[in-house]
């Protein structure tokens, strides 16, 4: 009876805890249940986790160019999991998790397993840890304790709900560590076997594999028996579970593990920085436009010529070619000396700089487009002055009346000025806006000047803006990735107006190329940009500090690098560029580049825009009859032309045979009284000139009259600073004086 009494309480303790126990399961289940569904799960955090990753550059062929680390300082390059190698998910699933594809997150095997091995150890040997859960430890990082743990359970159950297997996977596979600043399998496989992991074999992906369970302990770099050693277990798993045969294994295990250390082409840090700072918010794999063989020649030039820089004091040197057909940046070298620890940072081809001369094609172009000039037309090189603005020559001379596409390719001041002024400083401001060129910067903000290039513009924007007049006047963005990030097309300028610019510049027809050189004001900056129907290439000398140097000028230290890298890349097959519908052929006077008149002796052929060029009748040539009379208007150019000798006198101050002017004395000021008759307020304009008989006067660029030599021409004073021209039939000579308005 004792003894069924005692059977019958131990069943009943046995029940009761068997009821406690399933109250227990019961309610830890409902306690896992209800943080299954109330535990935060910031999938912005996590995407965001997912999108902060390094940063890959590629040439256009895939190799590869320069890396940066993420924000966190870490190396890791995002891939998708159907462009990871199978050996890779395998070993990773057989060394972590192998019933990954059947468990929901929570491993129940796993997990009775470690709970024994850790009570018969008397200390934690195992944390039964997933991939779905160690996937959610590293996107949340947290404590590691039992809470942590617990929290790491109910979400790695919630991803699974909510993901999938695949993305998982996919996550810790770009999530886990790999030693040092190593993050994800695709920077894992470049940092040790420069290969993507797509390329891994079975016994590089099972040497990665063992990695992330001690990234220092297993690093190969730096413990190599030891991570051959966890290969083994490994290999191990692998034949355990059946996911590789023994064959397979075998073979892996002979094969040599050849560690290498990822290399990239250092030599295009600035392109790379710019790259980076325009794919900020992208990171990962880059494929850029740079084209190795042109990026290998265009290194070679510039490693060529550099020393001849740095030789004469200058050690800024930029170099940019494009695609002159889409705008693509084939090559690039944005500094010749990117170890300079003082300026090496600097990217010469994005610096703004003052481009000098090279928006003077633009200023043509402008005017050719709304028939104002055209090329054979004359424009007048002359000293002016503009109220306070008194440009001049970079030689100090000037060349009379000249060509428009003489005064381009001779790159004169004066003409460019007063083109300029007549097409309107907003206008032209508006032209090299669609361009992507901006003007603030220039002296006086919207002023004269932006003709001589005050306004400072980067080289690499300047080079695209040449290829707008290459392309036929259509504008294109900039693109240094294969992706294209704008389909944006303005037709700036049309192709008859763009083809005559581009007939205007110096050039060399046998070798299909037109140039343009720039100086900058007090020789700081030194531009040369080569065009032809494949590319355009553009340089620019300097010295980052701004510092100016006598050699820094266009058409010496930088014309001969781009004509050498244009004449090293050019294609083997030529191409010019053909001459566009809407471009005719006419009769013109031979000095003035217009229409005809009855008394124009000397007719040449030109080109010109139908129904756009201007259809004036040539002025130069008209009778003193038909002035007097005043049937024919003229203007100041068109009275300095006929003391010209033909239309093409030079302008000098040093010649010996130029006038000599005796009043105004130069730099004088001159007092004007109200006071006084009108007959004291005027100034004598008196000169000599040997073998003349009269000289012309002109004063801020308008005529006032002409008189013998030795003899004085009256003329109103008006307050304000001023400009006179004396002009004989060879020669003319300029001066300034100041008139100073006294009150009564």
């Amino acid at each position: 009876m004792k003894l069924i009494s005692e059977y019958y309480s131990l069943s009943r303790r046995i029940v009761m805890l068997l009821a406690f126990a399933c109250g227990l399961i019961i309610l830890a289940g409902m306690v896992l249940l209800l943080f299954y569904w109330l535990l935060p799960f910031d999938q912005e955090h996590i995407a965001e986790v997912e999108r902060d990753s390094a940063t890959e550059l590629l040439d256009c062929e895939g190799g590869l160019l320069a890396w940066r680390v993420d924000a966190h300082d870490n190396w890791r390059v995002p891939v998708k999991l159907q462009d990871i190698s199978p050996w890779v998910i395998k070993s990773i699933v057989a060394a972590e998790d192998q019933r990954f594809w059947e468990h929901r997150g929570i491993d129940p095997y796993a997990l009775a397993r470690a709970v024994e091995q850790n009570i018969r150890h008397g200390r934690r040997v195992s944390g039964a840890s997933t991939i779905s859960m160690q996937t959610m430890r590293l996107l949340l990082p947290a404590k590691r304790d039992w809470v942590a743990k617990f929290c790491e359970a109910c979400r790695a159950l919630k991803s699974e709900a909510i993901w999938g297997k695949d993305k998982i996977l996919e996550l810790y596979l770009n999530l886990a560590p790999y030693g040092g600043n190593v993050i994800g399998i695709e920077a894992a496989a470049r940092h040790y076997f420069n290969k993507s992991a797509r390329e891994l074999t079975l016994g590089e992906a099972a040497l990665l594999s063992g990695i992330p369970q001690s990234p220092s302990r297993f690093n190969p770099r730096r413990h190599l028996a030891n991570a051959l050693k966890r290969r083994e277990y490994v290999f191990k798993r692998l034949e355990e579970t059946g996911m590789a045969s023994r064959a397979a294994i075998v073979a892996a295990t002979k094969e040599r593990i050849h560690l290498q250390q990822v290399k990239a082409n250092n030599r295009v840090p600035r392109f790379a920085d710019y790259v980076i700072q325009l794919c900020k918010d992208k990171g990962g794999i880059v494929q850029t436009t740079i084209d190795p063989r042109l990026q290998a020649v265009t290194e070679s030039v510039v490693m060529r010529r550099y020393p001849e820089l740095t030789q004469a004091n200058i050690d800024g040197l930029a170099v940019v070619v494009i695609n002159a057909r889409d705008s693509k940046v084939q090559a690039m070298i944005g500094n010749a000396n990117p170890d300079n620890p003082v300026f090496g940072w600097v990217n010469g081809a994005t610096a703004k700089r003052q481009p000098g001369s090279l928006l003077k094609p633009f200023i043509y172009c402008s005017a050719y487009e709304r028939g104002m000039l055209t090329p054979d037309a004359v424009v007048y090189d002359v000293p002016s002055i503009w109220r306070e603005y008194h440009p001049e020559n970079i030689d100090h001379d000037y060349l009379g009346a000249i060509s428009a596409k003489e005064a381009l390719r001779t790159s004169r001041n004066i003409p460019a000025v007063r083109i300029l002024e007549q097409l309107g400083i907003e206008y032209f401001a508006d032209k090299l806006s669609k361009m992507g060129l901006r003007t603030e910067g220039a002296v006086g903000d919207y002023s004269l000047s932006l003709a001589l290039g005050t306004s400072e513009m980067s080289l690499l924007n300047l080079v695209n803006a040449y290829a707008t007049l290459a392309r036929g006047g259509k504008y294109l963005p900039l693109r240094v990735t294969t992706e294209i990030l704008s389909n944006k097309c303005v037709q700036v300028f049309t192709p008859q107006a763009a083809w005559l610019t581009i007939e205007s510049l110096p050039g060399d027809q046998a070798r299909t190329l037109t140039w343009k050189t720039g100086t900058s004001w007090n020789n700081r900056d030194a531009w040369a940009i080569c065009i032809s129907p494949h590319y355009v290439v553009g340089v620019w000398c300097g010295n980052f500090s701004g510092r100016g140097n006598n050699r820094l000028v266009g058409a010496k230290a930088a014309l001969p690098i781009a004509l050498e890298l244009a004449d090293a890349i050019k294609p083997k097959e030529k191409i010019f560029w053909n001459r566009p519908q809407g471009v005719g052929t006419r009769s013109v006077c031979a000095l003035s580049g217009a229409i005809p008149g009855i008394n124009c002796k000397h007719i040449v052929k030109a080109q010109y825009i139908p129904g756009v060029s201007s259809e004036a009748v040539c002025r130069l040539h008209i009778t003193e009859k038909e002035v007097a009379s005043k049937q024919v208007k003229i203007n100041w150019p068109t009275k300095v032309a006929a003391y010209m000798a033909q239309g093409h006198c030079a302008y000098s101050a040093t010649s010996k045979s130029s006038p000599k002017i005796l009043s105004p004395i130069a730099e004088a000021t001159y007092l004007m009284f109200n006071s006084k008759t009108e007959q004291e307020s005027r100034l004598d304009l008196t000169s000599l000139a040997i073998g003349s008989a009269k000289i012309a006067y002109f004063i801020d660029g308008e005529y006032v009259g002409s008189e013998a030599s030795g003899k004085a021409l009256e003329w109103k004073m008006i307050p304000g600073y001023h400009t006179l021209v004396a002009a004989t039939e060879n020669k003319s000579v300029h001066t300034t004086f100041v008139v100073r308005e006294v009150p009564e």
